[in-house]
């Protein structure tokens, strides 16, 4: 483990971490440093997405007892969630997983949908109000999509393995719990994948088996009370933007920098933090920040 991964007790990082980056990488790393607390507005948007996956994924009622346990209903959850994207076209809130640099990767991905034979990822955002999001809003999230892509692509073409996972997730020699073995039972889980190695077998066979994923994306902003559409962005996919990125990210992940903050001329971020005048006192003044 690395000096930035130990400082911030981490052992993986996720999608959401790098967005971050891109929004303000000194914040993000305070929020793993002395803790964050969401707004009103992220509890309502993430209350959103999960009756959105309600209305398209078959619940799966397990309900674990270990970390193993843990383990298994998410690559259940997932392969359940990827089989019925295959047959019915559709599905959501599918985690993925990965490598980047050699740091252990995660994400979860909020939209697939399959059209003219080929998968589309589909990021779904809310907003208090009708009106399109700030550029620098856009740009986290259009990281996003772009790392799911990029992920997702990995799975698909076996360059993140199985023995990768493995290794990233320690599940070589976990077991299951017996009240756990039990609920898997009483759902009639075929015997083939009641394991975790057999449910992890057929997770990655599953995402090998899908169809091409396209590089054509999509961000859809909603209104998070009305539902009403705001905006839908569509967003084409390339290697090249992809690693620009990730060699601005990696730099912060590797220990080759410290954490910046925002630039002189996006100070209007400061006052949507919490840590602004406190932790962060960067830009800070007795007087109002510029807006």
């Amino acid at each position: 483990m690395n000096g930035v991964m130990r400082k911030l007790g981490k052992k993986s990082i996720s999608v959401t971490d790098i967005s971050a980056q891109y929004w303000c990488e000194k914040k993000m790393e305070l929020e793993y440093i002395y803790g964050s607390s969401q707004t009103k507005a992220e509890k309502v948007g993430k209350k959103i997405h999960e009756l959105l996956e309600n209305k398209i994924n078959i619940q799966v009622d397990l309900e674990p007892k270990s970390y193993a346990d843990f383990v298994y209903k998410t690559l259940y959850t997932n392969y359940i969630g990827i089989s019925e994207l295959l047959k019915s076209k559709k599905t959501r809130e599918v985690n993925i997983f990965g490598r980047i640099g050699g740091i252990s990767l995660r994400g979860k991905i909020d939209q697939l949908h399959m059209k003219d034979n080929a998968i589309i990822i589909l990021e779904n955002k809310t907003k208090t109000k009708d009106e399109p999001p700030y550029a620098a809003q856009l740009l986290t999230h259009r990281v996003q999509v772009i790392l799911y892509k990029k992920m997702l692509e990995d799975l698909k073409s076996e360059k993140y393995t199985i023995d990768m996972f493995r290794d990233d997730y320690w599940i070589k020699n976990l077991s299951l719990t017996r009240e756990f073995e039990q609920q898997i039972s009483m759902l009639n889980i075929p015997s083939n994948i009641r394991g975790i190695d057999g449910i992890l077998k057929n997770f990655f066979n599953i995402i090998k088996s899908l169809p091409e994923i396209s590089n054509t994306m999509y961000i859809r902003y909603s209104n998070q009370f009305t539902e009403k559409l705001i905006k839908m962005y569509k967003l084409n996919y390339t290697d090249k933007e992809y690693d620009e990125l990730m060699s601005y990210s990696l730099k912060y992940w590797n220990g080759l920098r410290e954490a910046l903050t925002v630039p002189e001329n996006e100070q209007w971020k400061c006052k949507f933090c919490s840590f602004f005048g406190n932790k962060c006192k960067v830009w800070y003044t007795s007087d109002n920040i510029k807006t």
